[in-house]
């Protein structure tokens, strides 16, 4: 068991996003955080890939959301992103188009642009305490460690190119079975990824197939720098209980397009709250939370269930839509018809942490 201890120390395991979150928060109400990091660098575990902050989840402006998370989102360097193409191999490649961003590009990893290493800054700007290089004691009043299982791949290639800025989805079983390829180029620098589940049974150079795909259509992709990470679906998820379980250590993460990045800094705010003595404020964070998680699983399974010409037809819908992030966020509205259909699936799960 662990106690909060009579001073206001505190120890996080972890410096990702959600152990960040939480640090500054604490730092901000007077606390004294003490985030371990056993990487000699916050964000050296990530790779300098593009990642999205999504804006059809939760409907708060992202400006407002890091100010109420305790940074600041004007010190971050993002790209809004309104428009992109899907390719599939049910229609020729389309473009889905919207006023609004569908999401914010980031990169993650330790450079100065990044948002990990922006985060860190701005933590330590504040005088967040940081031992890194150092494994956490085992009796951490927050656990930010990462997932420990893995039930979702990705694998991906950075690269430097002089092509314009564009942004691709694609999808079919061939280039990432039960999942989504993308490719990101901005500001001469891309990503190309495949996010996937394995198949039993079944070895596919996903990787490859995607480089090919995209090759047949003129994109050249150079050789760069390869990198792989993983994701669990796990339940269950969102005890405001010490020691705080946060980030994809509490399973926080968008199953569904995986997406995660909000949900994780949600939860790391939730526990600081908790912390500090706001419990009521941190209950309604989490419950918020929850409902989103809850509907990120079912959409998940919904997702699986699709062939190649279902999950094409779905994103062709979204193309016409007159509000494609409205149809979006639908899906994440704690509604009857998606509270009865949770009821049914929550127990078809992938991880269940002990």
């Amino acid at each position: 068991m662990v106690y909060l201890p009579n001073t206001k120390s505190i120890q996080i395991a972890g410096g990702g996003i959600a152990g960040l979150t939480a640090a500054i928060q604490l730092k901000r109400s007077k606390f004294h955080p003490v985030v371990f990091e056993k990487e000699s660098r916050i964000g050296d575990k990530r790779h300098g890939d593009y990642e999205g902050l999504e804006n059809w989840i939760f409907t708060k402006k992202m400006s407002s959301f890091f100010s109420q998370t305790g940074f600041d989102f004007n010190q971050i360097t993002s790209c809004p992103i309104s428009k992109f193409m899907i390719h599939t191999n049910s229609f020729l490649p389309f473009t889905v188009n919207q006023d609004r961003p569908f999401f914010y590009m980031v990169r993650r990893g330790s450079s100065l642009k990044d948002l990990d290493t922006q985060l860190y800054k701005q933590c330590k700007a504040v005088g967040v305490q940081f031992e890194l290089g150092v494994k956490a004691p085992e009796d951490c009043h927050i656990l930010a460690t990462g997932t420990r299982k893995a039930a979702a791949y990705i694998h991906g290639i950075n690269f430097i190119t002089d092509l314009e800025d564009q942004v691709h989805l694609l999808l079919g079983h061939e280039f990432a079975p039960k999942g989504y390829a993308y490719l990101i180029i901005l500001n001469g620098q891309g990503t190309l990824a495949t996010a996937y589940k394995k198949q039993r049974g079944k070895e596919l150079d996903l990787l490859s197939n995607c480089l090919d795909y995209f090759q047949s259509y003129g994109i050249e992709i150079p050789n760069g720098s390869h990198f792989a990470s993983r994701g669990s679906f796990s339940l269950p998820f969102g005890s405001l209980v010490l020691p705080f379980e946060i980030g994809e250590a509490g399973g926080y993460q968008d199953y569904l397009f995986g997406f995660g990045i909000r949900m994780s800094m949600m939860s790391g705010h939730a526990a600081a709250l908790s912390i500090i003595g706001r419990k009521k404020e941190a209950k309604a964070l989490i419950n918020e939370l929850n409902q989103k998680m809850r509907l990120s699983f079912v959409n998940r399974i919904l997702y699986e269930r699709l062939n190649d010409e279902q999950m094409a037809s779905f994103a062709k819908k979204l193309s016409k839509a007159i509000d494609p992030i409205s149809l979006l966020s639908s899906a994440y509205m704690w509604n009857l018809k998606n509270i009865l259909r949770w009821i049914t699936m929550k127990q078809r799960y992938e991880i269940r942490r002990t």
